[in-house]
């Protein structure tokens, strides 16, 4: 592949897609507040769902890098990482960034950002997944594609 177009073509950034909507939430929250849980137990559930983002982001994250591979979808892949938390999920990275966005909405009270989930998993994955997997597919091939009959999107 030439370098200029060795890379996915991802509508948005993803992160510009969680704190995009993180802040809407705030704003919204603000504006019309909706109810909570105690603090107490948004304060637990909350660190709850950012320490799962730990078992999941974070190590693939290291994957990546120890096989030499950019997790910018800007960049070029050069290896599959197959190892890891990317033996149960295509995407263990934005599974990891999405219980990082829950979680600190739920530690700070912010319903609308819960609300605002299944909104996240949708624009990640029609903005920034599925041209990742094309990209992935036309790089790799057979190997990319045996490897996607076998591990799931998500979870």
């Amino acid at each position: 592949m030439e370098q200029k177009t060795d890379h996915a073509t991802v509508v948005v950034n993803p992160f510009v897609i969680y704190l995009g909507l993180a802040a809407a939430a705030i704003l919204l929250q603000r504006i019309l507040p909706l109810p909570f849980v105690s603090q107490s137990t948004a304060r637990v559930l909350g660190a709850f769902l950012i320490a799962l983002n730990f078992m999941f982001g974070l190590p693939a994250l290291r994957g990546m890098l120890q096989a030499k591979t950019s997790p910018n979808p800007h960049r070029p892949s050069t290896v599959l990482v197959l190892s890891g938390n990317y033996r149960f999920t295509r995407n263990p990275m934005y599974i990891g960034l999405t219980l990082m966005f829950a979680g600190l909405l739920t530690f700070f009270e912010i319903s609308w950002g819960l609300l605002f989930v299944p909104l996240v998993v949708w624009l990640i994955t029609v903005w920034v997944i599925v041209p990742e997997e094309k990209y992935l597919e036309k790089k790799f091939g057979n190997e990319y594609l045996l490897y996607k009959s076998k591990v799931r999107r998500w979870i």
